[in-house]
């Protein structure tokens, strides 16, 4: 059985002091919440391929959810 771990956001976080550029977060995103993670800290975005390939993220309701804030 595989263990999803995540983004390593502290690292996104070093980059985002250090640079004024939009930032798409990738290499991880393992579920819903990760993406609404991505959300808060105001990165650009983020790829959520190998999730979304093995349904562990449903993203149309993480779209409706998205769209409420």
């Amino acid at each position: 059985m595989e263990h999803y771990h995540g983004p390593n956001f502290n690292m996104y976080k070093n980059i985002k002091k250090g640079a004024n550029i939009n930032i798409i977060v990738s290499g991880g995103i393992k579920d819903a919440e990760n993406i609404f993670e991505v959300k808060k800290l105001d990165y650009y975005g983020c790829i959520v391929g190998k999730a979304y390939y093995e349904k562990r993220i449903d993203l149309a309701e993480v779209i409706k959810c998205l769209e409420k804030e």
